[in-house]
């Protein structure tokens, strides 16, 4: 049997929260139920000061499960949240075979496990190693692909597509972790999340660092689960942006959420045709938005 540690951080998303634990352990019933062996899932949860009783709720929704919380402070946001479940993981004295690393609004489809241990057995075959495996994501209803795995498609500047199944796993160069099973082998050799990530970017360097070290990085051959895209349109956040003073735009692009340390720090390290280029977007798009986004259409 598979022991798969569960890494999970939340903010003030309770509902959410609830459901994808439920798609969680539904999951793994039905892959126990259809397949020898099976695994096992032990959560480890952190509730990053949420305010809205979400440790409470989980404790009690599902007092028969086995699920760690660890207490943040509002400041870890996701990277960080992330890396304080995963090393609460690696502190037990517990060999794990897989972690997986999922988001708090993510629903397992029932076959969510059965497509990765599959993607897991596909990269063994190929390649004779264990590696890491983003599930693809779609919207709720159906109708797009929100996340799983990136590749490069003009890899000199940067530019990058989401891709879709087709039936077999296909290897990618960035991951999501909405739905991102690593096997112990990956964890050990290259480590967990980089603390250089605050809230974004860590998945998608993770999915390269794992490249880089000679394992297998794939995505899932089929849907695993829906998750949607809950950021703004690129109209609305334009919108937003002018409408802004010089002041408030510093702040919006310094809070974490915004990322820019994360994303200057993605770039300088794996894009560095990129990083200028990305400098000069940013002073422009605080100083200068309308110019910016003038720009932005003759790309």
């Amino acid at each position: 049997m598979d022991n798969i540690a569960v890494i999970i951080t939340c903010f003030n998303r309770k509902n959410y929260t609830l459901k994808a634990l439920q798609s969680l352990f539904y999951a793994e019933e039905h892959y126990n139920r259809h397949n020898t062996g099976g695994i096992t899932v032990k959560v480890f949860l952190t509730d990053d000061g949420c305010t809205d009783g979400t440790a409470d709720a989980i404790l009690s929704t599902f007092a028969d499960k086995d699920i760690t919380i660890l207490q943040g402070d509002g400041s870890l946001y996701w990277a960080g949240g992330m890396r304080m479940a995963w090393n609460a993981a690696l502190a037990q004295q517990r060999k794990w075979d897989f972690f997986l690393l999922m988001n708090d609004d993510t629903l397992l489809n029932l076959e969510a496990f059965s497509e990765l241990m599959a993607t897991h057995h596909f990269a063994l075959k190929e390649h004779g190693k264990a590696g890491i495996y983003s599930g693809v994501c779609s919207s709720s209803d159906g109708k797009e692909i929100t996340y799983g795995g990136k590749k490069y498609s003009k890899p000199l500047i940067g530019r990058s597509y989401t891709m879709h199944p087709n039936g077999t796993p296909q290897p990618c160069r960035m991951t999501n972790a909405n739905i991102l099973l690593v096997s112990h082998e990956v964890t050990e050799t290259i480590g967990i999340f980089d603390k250089a990530y605050t809230h974004s970017c860590a998945d998608w360097a993770y999915g390269i660092e794992a490249s880089k070290a000679g394992f297998p990085v794939y995505i899932t051959a089929h849907i695993c689960g829906k998750c949607d895209n809950d950021h703004d349109t690129e109209k609305a956040e334009k919108e937003k942006i002018i409408a802004m003073s010089i002041d408030e735009r510093k702040a919006f692009f310094r809070h974490p959420l915004r990322s820019t340390s994360d994303i200057m720090t993605f770039m300088r390290r794996y894009q560095k045709a990129k990083f200028i280029l990305l400098l000069i977007a940013r002073f422009l798009n605080i100083y200068m938005p309308k110019t910016y986004y003038c720009l932005c259409k003759l790309r």
